[in-house]
């Protein structure tokens, strides 16, 4: 059965994705000035890939946090990729994330389809403005991520449990 991305596969897809390079996965990056760690670093291609789970909508210190770390590290000359823990890796989003082809899936569907995963409703503020940004970053596959919250919605019964009324206009 086809599993929902998190970091730990994520990890496991930097492999199968660059080969012949190691990604670093939570250590300091050298001469950076922080204690900070990135999830994935690699430093020949210059990339750090940070997977954004649930907190980083929903806590506004991990938000700003994650908001500093990213400029730091472009800073020193790193392409940084974040993934939304809500996007799940295909041909597209690989393309679109890491401008490589790859013909790799897990099969699971992008979106809010895990009964565990968090909800826009819950978010924070700056949350839900990082939420729809990504939305906007991702455009080609806003149908399918806001066809799994109307699901939701009506699974639940209830879609104030399911997006804060500043975003409910998605769902129209």
């Amino acid at each position: 059965m086809a599993e929902f991305l998190n970091e730990k596969r994520l990890g496991e897809f930097l492999k199968l994705l660059f080969p012949k390079h190691e990604f670093i996965h939570d250590r300091i990056v050298p001469n950076s000035s922080s204690r900070r760690r990135p999830d994935y670093r690699n430093d020949d291609l210059k990339i750090i890939v940070e997977f954004d789970g649930d907190k980083h909508y929903k806590e506004v210190s991990k938000i700003k946090s994650e908001r500093n770390k990213t400029e730091n590290y472009q800073n020193m000359g790193y392409r940084v990729i974040r993934v939304p823990y809500f996007i799940q890796l295909t041909p597209e989003t690989i393309s679109h994330l890491f401008g490589v082809e790859k013909n790799y899936t897990n099969g699971y569907p992008h979106g809010f389809i895990d009964k565990k995963a968090s909800l826009p409703a819950d978010y924070c503020e700056i949350g839900i403005r990082k939420f729809e940004n990504d939305l906007n970053r991702f455009s080609f596959l806003k149908k399918e991520i806001v066809e799994s919250l109307k699901e939701k919605a009506k699974l639940l019964g209830d879609k104030d449990l399911v997006l804060p009324p500043s975003l409910q206009y998605i769902l129209e």
